[in-house]
C-alpha cells in the first residue's frame, strides 16, 4: 500500500487541476472520464481537499464523467455554495449530477437537493448524517462552542495549531490495520504541510453555517426515489441514531453497512468504488 504522499504526487501529475471563475468564485477542479455519460460530482468532507477522492477517479471514470472540486473561498455560506455550484455545473453543461458526498459533503448534497430538487440525478451519501431537524439540533449541542472556536482559529498561530488538528483527525481511527493507520497519518501530515489558515477558516465557517440551514424533510428527496445509495460505517462519527434519521429522509434507498470508521471513505476506497459501480449499474438497468 503506497502512502498518501506518494499517491497524490502521481495523481496530480496524471490529473492536473484547472481553474475557472464563475460569477466571481474561483473553482479549482478536475473533470475527467466519459464525456457522454452521467456526471458524478464529488463533494469534499471537512478538510475541503479534492485529493481525498483520488482513488475514485480511475475507478469510476470509465463508466461516468467525474468532477472533483474544492469549495471556493469566495462562497462563505452553504447557500452561496450551492448557488455557485449550480452556476459552475451550468458552465460545463452538467445536468442532473449524481452527487457523491462524504461527511459534510453529504450534507451539502442534501442542501443542494433541497434547493434544486428536480435537477439531481442521484445521491450517494457516505459517512454522513441527515440535515433533518433532529440531527441539526444534536449537532448544535455538540458544537455550541463553534463560534468561539472559529474566532480563535482566525487569530491563532496556525502553524503551532497544526499538530493538534492532525491529532484531531487521527482521533477518527477505529479498528484499522497498522498499514491503514500509517496511511492516515501520512495523509494528514501531507495535507497540513501546505494547508493555509485562510482555507481552514473558510471551511470551518461552512461547517458552522450548517447549523443555520433550514432542515430538510423527506419531501425534498421525492424526485430522487430509487436513486439513493447510503454507505454507512458501523463505527462512524455520525451516531446510529443519526444514521437512522438519515434513512428516514430518503425514498427507497439502497443501504450498505460497512466495517470501519469515519476515515473509511479514504482508507477503504476500493471497497467503496465497487459498491458505487454496482449501484450505478443497477440504476442504468
Amino acid at each position: 500500500m503506497l502512502l498518501y504522499s506518494e499517491k497524490i504526487q502521481s495523481f496530480t501529475t496524471a490529473h492536473p487541476c484547472e481553474n475557472v471563475t464563475v460569477d466571481g468564485a474561483q473553482f479549482r477542479y478536475i473533470l475527467n472520464g466519459k464525456t457522454d455519460g452521467k456526471t458524478l460530482v464529488f463533494l469534499n468532507g471537512g478538510m475541503n481537499t479534492l485529493g481525498m477522492w483520488m482513488d475514485y477517479v480511475d475507478g469510476l471514470s470509465d463508466v461516468c464523467r467525474v468532477l472533483l472540486f474544492d469549495y471556493p473561498q469566495e462562497l462563505r455560506t452553504n447557500q452561496e455554495l450551492v448557488v455557485g455550484m449550480h452556476a459552475f455545473f451550468q458552465k460545463f453543461g452538467i445536468k442532473d449530477p449524481i452527487f457523491i458526498g462524504a461527511s459534510d459533503g453529504g450534507m451539502v448534497a442534501q442542501i443542494y437537493t433541497q434547493k434544486y430538487p428536480d435537477e439531481v440525478g442521484g445521491l450517494i451519501l457516505i459517512s454522513t448524517g441527515g440535515m433533518d431537524a433532529n440531527t441539526l439540533k444534536s449537532l448544535k449541542r455538540k458544537y455550541r462552542f463553534a463560534p468561539l472556536m472559529l474566532w480563535y482559529l482566525k487569530r491563532c498561530n496556525y502553524e503551532k495549531m497544526k499538530p493538534k488538528l492532525i491529532k484531531l483527525g487521527m482521533s477518527h481511527i477505529r479498528n484499522e490495520s497498522a498499514e491503514e493507520v500509517a496511511y492516515a497519518q501520512d495523509m494528514f501530515d501531507t495535507i497540513f504541510r501546505d494547508y493555509q489558515q485562510e482555507k481552514d477558516v473558510h471551511i470551518s465557517g461552512l461547517l458552522a453555517d450548517l447549523m443555520n440551514q433550514i432542515p430538510v424533510t423527506a419531501s425534498d428527496f421525492a424526485a430522487v426515489q430509487g436513486k439513493i445509495l447510503l454507505i454507512l460505517p458501523n463505527q462512524d462519527f455520525f451516531s446510529g441514531k443519526m444514521q437512522e434519521d438519515l434513512i428516514k429522509l430518503m425514498h427507497d434507498p439502497k443501504i450498505v453497512y460497512v466495517s470501519g470508521g469515519h476515515l473509511s471513505t479514504v482508507l477503504k476506497a476500493d471497497d467503496y468504488v465497487r459498491t458505487i459501480r454496482n449501484f450505478l449499474s443497477e440504476m442504468s438497468e
